[in-house]
């Protein structure tokens, strides 16, 4: 899943709860991707791709969500 889909998901009013953890649990993967590389000063090599703290704030996000679906 894309963090585009998972912005998506967010916006979703029917979304399972399965759906939202899956979500989650992609963008906790790659949070930890990208942490990985910067901290391994490689960070050039995930250009493009979303920042640590608009992922983190995804995160945020699906977990607000998934604590209001039940």
């Amino acid at each position: 899943m894309t963090i585009r889909e998972a912005s998506q998901l967010l916006e979703d009013t029917e979304a399972s709860k399965a759906q939202l953890l899956d979500a989650l649990e992609q963008l906790c993967k790659e949070y930890g991707y990208i942490q990985a590389m910067t901290i391994a000063n490689l960070r050039d090599l995930t250009s493009g791709r979303k920042t640590l703290a608009e992922i983190q704030q995804l995160i945020e996000q699906l977990k607000q969500k998934i604590k209001c679906t039940n």
